[in-house]
């Protein structure tokens, strides 16, 4: 079968018919350096090979983790059921040319594997004239005001219907014969009961089979045999059942369960189950939450599905196994009953003994903690907008962690109840919660009972602050090499070595553990201890080994950039000196920010001559102090770093911190002083990249490595308290600079009104209305309504008004007209 898949799972797909929109994508993420939503390398974390487990990881991967911890093991069997989470690159680095970056296109058509559906068809064309394909998933959606409509689908049609199909279609051929009436008449009436499958003039539908409509077979002639009469009743009934027929379906199923002559009387009972359960779902009773998926149901039929099932447990059936029977009352149980059902699934999944019903388990328990806890804040990578906190009207800044942390502990004492009903609930959600009332819970709870899951969770939460640091330190020491948990463990304790002023001796162990993370082959760990080592050297040239970091996904706007550059170059018209260095190791976000706000000029131009960065990473440390020198006024600092900035950049900056460089920096897009978290925007620095991801904003610095800040603790060994103040004070001063647009513009208008003659000052005005189009403000005159839009419209202002006193028939004059409207130029002795 071919079907249109869409660039958002099924689930999630947006579909906005009848409107015109503007497009908000392509969409970008940090570049990755520790995977923040899966295991590196999941089948060794089936294995108990786990890493250094994190709070953001899925539920399904930490309930994995937890009977390690614990103290058990996965069987083979168990590890196959375990699903793990996509990663960025492999949703959104699929593409392996340079112009599917800009070409990708969000659906793409596709061949589905072959299944139970195609298999009937391929059993059903031997005895009859070939037919079209089945298809087998029902869509239905919700409209908004705007027109668009969310769609979701399901399947009608189980898979299990097409091998009973199958498999009673291959026997009535022996018992009829291939080429006789009844077999004709059976196949037509199975045709009639799968085109149902899809397609419903009801509701909103999907796919092809949109303007079906319902298709029950009409009943078996009375001469019929009874063989054939027998399987009409029941494909009369399947087919109500795939439309929605409740009333009928049931009655069907009902009589075709009381007759024990039918060959069909065993799986009808079960049916009639089946049937209340679906009822219970699209009949919904009024009231119900249709975002809470474990309450979107009606409870009264869901009751009648639970009691008709329990009759039918133990019972051995034709056509349906005991082990079907219960897991289906296991899914209309934990609807009815959760927390019992929930207790049952806690039990298997975290107990030390195999798990026949592993995968379902794991899927029950993760989908029924997921649809409660993922609508609220409990994780600490939760998106702002659950926490209800409203900024000043038409502004956004992210959240604090400091104004985040009261819709944390709201979560966290809302589901207190949920964290009840079992030991690995409460773990799971205390470990993923960074509400300080989840962390003194661990602390009980190891307190309580000092197992390996509450000294993981413990250390994780605990700062060296904390009067229970020692005695978890202490604890973790304890911890065998060879223990699932050594890596977490070891982690957590170096970082509270050396928060505690105990550098040396975590270096020491950093040192020490370093062969055992090597043998895990997880980058993710990997890269975490060596941010720990790097923090610990006692020098800069001992730290500056440790800084770059193995880059594991590149999806960030500083990559497109780069894509972009190097896709426009394509036209041999356009020269600009990006290069896309594919360095192995870029500087991750704790690394960035050391280098943005705790390194003076000083020490940012000694790492920028060593020997021990990288080249391309070099380099961009080269650009950036040379941008902050120049900001600063820092002659001597500038003049060091002259000679390591591009040839290209040489030329146009010349020597000094005066005008000419700051044009300079006008002129680069990709300038500025600060060092990006991942790939560098100064790989591409000459290029004006389309997602104004181009100069500095109004904070100068990157959003995302200041989220990091307090990663870094306020004594790193390498950065005596000196530097460090030297380094808060520079920073203060570059940010009360303000935005390139801000800055640069104030300082080009001043420039211009005191050397009006300068031959470089209508280039520069130009370059000034182009930083205002293309940078943080996007643009003069948009209607931009940021905090500081009142400054660049200003600037803009004063720049259109000398171009039309001064220099209304200069070349760079007519260049800016894309950017604003100049008019005819205005009277003036000047």
């Amino acid at each position: 079968m071919k079907r249109l898949l869409s660039f958002l799972p099924v689930g999630m797909a947006i579909l906005m018919p009848f409107i015109t929109v503007q497009a908000c994508g392509p969409f970008f993420f940090d570049d990755v350096f520790v995977r923040p939503l899966r295991p590196d390398h999941p089948k060794l974390f089936a294995q108990g090979k786990l890493g250094i487990l994190l709070p953001t990881y899925p539920r399904a991967d930490l309930t994995v983790a937890y009977r390690y911890l614990d103290g058990g093991t996965l069987t083979p069997e168990e590890q196959k059921a375990y699903k793990p989470t996509s990663s960025l690159s492999e949703i959104e680095n699929d593409e392996t040319s340079d112009d599917a970056e800009l070409s990708r296109t969000s659906t793409t058509d596709y061949a589905e594997p072959t299944g139970p559906a195609d298999q009937w068809l391929v059993g059903r064309n031997k005895f009859a004239t070939p037919q079209a394909d089945v298809h087998d998933l029902r869509g239905y959606g919700s409209a908004y005001p705007a027109g668009a409509a969310l769609a979701r689908g399901y399947s009608i049609c189980q898979e299990d219907a097409f091998r009973t199909a199958l498999t009673t279609l291959q026997s009535r051929a022996k018992t009829w014969g291939a080429k006789s009436v009844e077999l004709a008449e059976w196949i037509k009436a199975q045709d009639a009961v799968f085109s149902n499958c899809s397609g419903d003039p009801q509701r909103y539908s999907w796919g092809p089979k949109a303007d079906i409509h319902p298709s029950v077979p009409a009943p078996a002639q009375g001469n019929a045999t009874l063989l054939l009469r027998q399987d009409r009743a029941y494909q009369m009934a399947a087919a109500q059942f795939y439309t929605s027929q409740f009333a009928l379906e049931r009655v069907g199923f009902q009589a075709i369960a009381s007759d024990q002559a039918s060959p069909w009387h065993g799986i009808a009972a079960y049916l009639v189950a089946r049937c209340l359960i679906r009822e219970a779902y699209l009949a919904a009773a009024p009231g119900n939450d249709p975002d809470d998926n474990t309450a979107s149901y009606d409870k009264e039929l869901m009751k009648q599905a639970q009691q008709q099932l329990e009759s039918l447990r133990g019972q051995r059936l034709s056509g349906i196994s005991p082990h079907a029977i219960l897991q289906m009352l296991n899914l209309v149980r934990l609807r009815t009953e959760p927390e019992n059902r929930l207790r049952e699934i806690s039990a298997a999944l975290a107990s030390a003994n195999a798990d026949a019903d592993y995968a379902q388990d794991l899927e029950d328990f993760t989908w029924y903690l997921n649809d409660k806890l993922d609508s609220i804040p409990i994780r600490e990578d939760t998106g702002d907008f659950q926490f209800k906190v409203h900024p000043p009207q038409d502004t956004y800044t992210p959240l604090t962690p400091v104004q985040k942390q009261p819709g944390f502990e709201k979560a966290y004492d809302q589901v207190a109840n949920l964290r009840s009903i079992s030991h690995l609930i409460d773990w799971l959600i205390t470990f993923q919660s960074p509400s300080d009332s989840a962390k003194k819970h661990a602390l009980a709870e190891w307190k309580r009972t000092p197992t390996l899951p509450w000294l993981a969770a413990s250390l994780a939460k605990a700062s060296a602050s904390d009067p229970e640091a020692d005695a978890l330190v202490e604890a973790a020491g304890r911890v065998s090499s060879t223990s699932p948990a050594y890596p977490t463990i070891s982690y957590h304790r170096i970082r509270l070595l050396l928060e505690s002023g105990r550098a040396p001796q975590a270096r020491a162990e950093v040192t020490a553990v370093s062969s055992a993370i090597q043998t895990l082959g997880s980058d993710s760990a990997q890269n975490l201890f060596t941010g720990l080592r790097m923090r610990t050297a006692a020098t800069l040239e001992g730290a500056l080994p440790d800084i770059p970091r193995k880059i594991l996904d590149r999806v960030s706007t500083e990559q497109a950039s780069i894509r972009e550059c190097l896709y426009v170059m394509k036209d041999p018209k356009r020269k600009y000196d990006c290069q896309d260095p594919k360095s192995p190791v870029e500087f991750s976000a704790d690394s960035a920010v050391l280098f943005n706000n705790q390194m003076p000029l000083t020490t940012l131009a000694q790492a920028a001559r060593s020997d021990a960065l990288p080249a391309p990473l070099r380099q961009s440390v080269a650009i950036m102090t040379w941008v902050r020198a120049v900001l600063l006024k820092s002659d001597p600092v500038a003049a060091q770093m002259f000679s390591l900035l591009p040839p290209k950049l040489q030329q146009e900056a010349g020597a000094g911190t005066g005008f000419r460089p700051l044009m300079a920096v006008l002129r680069n897009a990709g300038l500025r002083p600060y060092l990006d978290p991942g790939v560098q925007r100064s790989y591409s620095y000459d290029f004006v990249e389309s997602y104004a991801d181009n100069w500095w904003c109004g904070a100068w610095t990157n959003p995302i490595a200041e989220q990091h800040a307090a990663a870094i603790p306020a004594s790193i060994a390498f950065l005596p308290a000196g530097s460090r103040a030297t380094a808060e004070e520079e920073v203060h001063e570059l940010r009360d600079l303000g935005s390139a647009d801000e800055y640069l513009g104030s300082q080009v208008v001043a420039y211009a009104n005191s050397h009006p003659h300068d031959p470089d000052v209508p280039e520069a005005l130009y370059l000034t209305l182009r930083m205002i189009r293309y940078g943080c403000y996007h643009g003069y005159g948009s209607g931009a309504t940021d905090s500081n839009s009142t400054t660049p419209d200003k600037i803009a202002q004063q720049v259109v008004g000398l171009m039309r006193r001064r220099y209304i028939a200069n070349p760079w004059t007519k260049k800016a007209a894309p950017f604003v409207y100049l008019g005819a130029p205005a009277t003036s002795s000047n």
